[in-house]
């Protein structure tokens, strides 16, 4: 069984006994998971001392020591992060990581995923610890707002390490996306009970009125105060005792928001109830005891919780266009615009729904409606979906493994023996015979006779990039992996690889690699890693980790949709696989090497660099183009350093002056044309500048 880790905000307690909308359904989650028993799970949360502790035969609660001292520092340093707008931090994270290492230092396998909950300065220390280490998707699920606590930086900080995010809303989505186009963002809506009945309104008038929430200013309880105090001072004396507004959710100590709410409220204090908060379940309940509820919220409301209960009630609403409102509630209530005419606006809507029965009662049936229609909003089906998001499921995923091969009948035996004898048996293998002129392809048709998962294509001599094509046309599997006729893999290589790239919810895996021959090294990083396309664009640049070739690499179908091997150059994956990597959402990389490649003189890569070297710097000069077309400011930066440094490697390894000259010539047109990249530094600005007068 897989087992996850679930991190809490740890600030109120889970199971959730003092409250929280977060907290409910992170309990949610933990008990139905107990009926279900899909998971293990790790829950890392803060105790109620006060309350009975909850054992569960599935969930370890590991608790978070929030001392009364970590609780007041974080306290006084919220108030600053807010008022300076910076990037908010906790003493709290970092007790948060500490028994994240304890735990994952007990665990004999890494946890299949890490999703933590809402505070954003804790995923950065968990993704922090994790980077390089261990191979453990981890998941953001954002409840709220971007804010101090779900900056742009962290938001663009996690995309780059390949976190995963999960919104509340489609709005959230759109918030996540605007800070980072790279961010993979999953919506999972928060649900409701949907057995509630609908309320019955036999009235010919509604006059009980419910706001039931936080009172601060972004709620927009004064401005209900105001304009319900409009609608009313223009009733006659005896019609204007028939009504009421409830505001539940005072506080014990008034803040001086609450004090400026209730001065307002003193006019018509015969009208207007200021209260005490109440619990959730209290509210609930209170609920069919009005005509019509207000939600007039100025900030943006990142899902609607409290306006979803209430029409799941069949309860008329009144609410503003803000955040993810709309989104929610449809034509299921009354929304208006929070522009200048909103006191107006929101005055209407009050007399409108108190006087028109027929409207009233029109919006109360398309909410009620609405809420039963969208099945994403009943509470029964949080569970699922939330497993839906973090477990994509394999399936037995066909995997194509296309081996171009040309005059290899020496290594080809080795070769489609390793592929034969994999442990993942779901195969399409395709061998590619580009006009062999030794036995090569002979021993292809022999192979196919032999295994029934291998396909053959005979064509006359094209290449490589023409024998990998081919194998593009005609595969049938749902991913791709490509393997050289003389290199070979480990016996576990697709079976590892899938597994991953499932479990990591990626595009594209990439493998370790060995190199053979006179003598057997590790070719690659020996760090693991996962990032957004565009951040592994650079690592593929920048490290020994993913590497350029296409050979170490699974890759999900429909990212070769539009993109082929170009034909007849050398070089090819320098022109290809940058647009595969830049394609995909995650790409995800384990430094197991279980691709083994085979040096031999004879091969391409084995030919003089001068004879090749004009195909590899018009693919370094390609990958400029491209990003430059695709307005990827940073990624022209660092194919601009790519493609200098590949003209000075080459003009440091060849002894012939035509080439040297022309690479002089490259260089100064490179650095005319698109200036001296700074992205890397100061230092590696200026020692590019000064190659161009001092070549060393």
């Amino acid at each position: 069984m897989e087992r996850i880790a679930i991190i809490t905000p740890c600030i109120l307690p889970v199971p959730a006994t003092k409250g929280g909308a977060v907290e409910g359904l992170i309990t949610r989650i933990i008990e139905e998971n107990e009926k279900k028993n899909q998971f293990i799970i790790d829950l890392y949360c803060i105790k109620d001392e006060n309350s009975k502790e909850i054992k569960y035969n599935s969930t370890h609660l590991l608790y978070v020591d929030r001392s009364p001292i970590i609780a007041f520092v974080d306290n006084k340093t919220d108030a600053i992060y807010r008022r300076i707008g910076s990037n908010s931090k906790r003493l709290l994270d970092k007790k948060v990581l500490d028994l994240f290492i304890e735990r994952t230092n007990e665990l004999e396998e890494n946890y299949s995923a890490v999703i933590v909950q809402n505070l954003m300065s804790t995923a950065i220390e968990i993704v922090n610890f994790c980077r390089g280490k261990y191979e453990i998707p981890v998941f953001f699920h954002m409840h709220n707002c971007v804010d101090v606590y779900r900056s742009p930086q962290y938001i663009r900080e996690l995309v780059k390490a390949g976190v995963q995010f999960i919104a509340v809303s489609n709005y959230i989505k759109d918030e996540i996306l605007c800070c980072d186009k790279n961010a993979v963002v999953n919506v999972l809506y928060n649900g409701v009970n949907q057995n509630n009945r609908i309320k019955k309104d036999e009235k010919e008038k509604a006059t009980k009125f419910l706001y039931s929430g936080r009172i601060i200013p972004d709620k927009g309880v004064k401005e209900l105060v105001i304009a319900f105090s409009q609608y009313i001072d223009r009733l006659d004396i005896s019609e204007r005792k028939e009504y009421g507004l409830d505001i539940i959710g005072f506080s014990d100590k008034k803040t001086h928001y609450e004090k400026t709410v209730i001065k307002y409220a003193e006019k018509n204090k015969d009208n207007i109830h200021c209260l005490k908060m109440i619990s959730s379940e209290k509210i609930l309940q209170k609920y069919y005891d009005y005509d019509v509820v207000v939600m007039p919220t100025q900030n943006m409301e990142p899902f609607g919780l409290v306006a979803l209960e209430t029409i799941s009630r069949g309860i008329p609403l009144i609410t503003t266009n803000s955040g993810a409102l709309p989104e929610i509630l449809g034509d299921g209530a009354v929304i208006i615009d929070r522009g200048a005419s909103f006191l107006d606006d929101l005055e209407k809507a009050l007399g409108r729904l108190s006087l028109d029965y027929e409207y009233r009662r029109t919006i109360a049936e398309k909410g009620f409606i609405r809420s039963k229609k969208i099945a994403d909003f009943n509470i029964d089906n949080y569970y699922e979906n939330f497993v839906d998001v973090i477990s994509e499921k394999c399936e037995n995923a066909t995997v194509s493994v296309i081996v171009p091969v040309y005059n290899v009948e020496q290594y080809l035996d080795r070769c489609v023996n390793s592929l034969i004898n994999q442990s993942y048996t779901q195969l399409e293998i395709i061998l590619v015979d580009d006009g062999s002129t030794d036995s090569s392809g002979m021993l292809c048709d022999a192979f196919a006779q032999k295994d029934q998962r291998i396909k053959v294509v005979h064509q006359q001599n094209q290449g490589l990039s023409a024998a990998r094509n081919s194998g593009l046309e005609i595969m049938s599997g749902d991913l791709v992996f490509f393997c050289d006729s003389d290199d070979y893999l480990n016996t576990d290589a697709i079976k590892s690889m899938v597994t991953k790239m499932y479990r990591d919810h990626a595009d594209i895996v990439a493998c370790g690699i060995m190199l053979t021959g006179d003598k057997e090294e590790l070719f690659t990083n020996e760090n693991c890693g996962m990032w957004s396309g565009h951040e592994a664009v650079i690592q593929m640049m920048r490290t020994n980790n993913i590497c350029t070739v296409a050979w170490n690499k699974l890759y999900k179908k429909h990212l070769f949709d539009a993109v082929r091997f170009p034909i007849g150059v050398l070089h090819e994956d320098e022109a290809t696989t940058y647009k595969l990597i830049y394609k995909a959402k995650i790409v995800s990389f384990t430094p197991v090497p279980y691709y083994y490649y085979y040096q031999r003189n004879s091969g391409i890569m084995g030919e003089k660099i001068s004879d090749r070297s004009h195909y590899y710097i018009d693919a370094l000069k390609e990958r400029v183009l491209f990003f430059e077309q695709n307005k990827e400011d940073n990624l022209i930066q660092h194919s601009l350093i790519s493609l200098l440094d590949g003209i000075k490697y080459i003009y440091r390894n060849t002894d012939d002056k035509k080439i040297k000259k022309k690479m002089t010539q490259a260089y100064k047109e490179s650095i005319k044309k698109w200036k001296t990249p700074d992205i890397m530094g100061v230092g590696k600005a200026m020692s590019l500048l000064l190659w161009e007068c001092i070549r060393y």
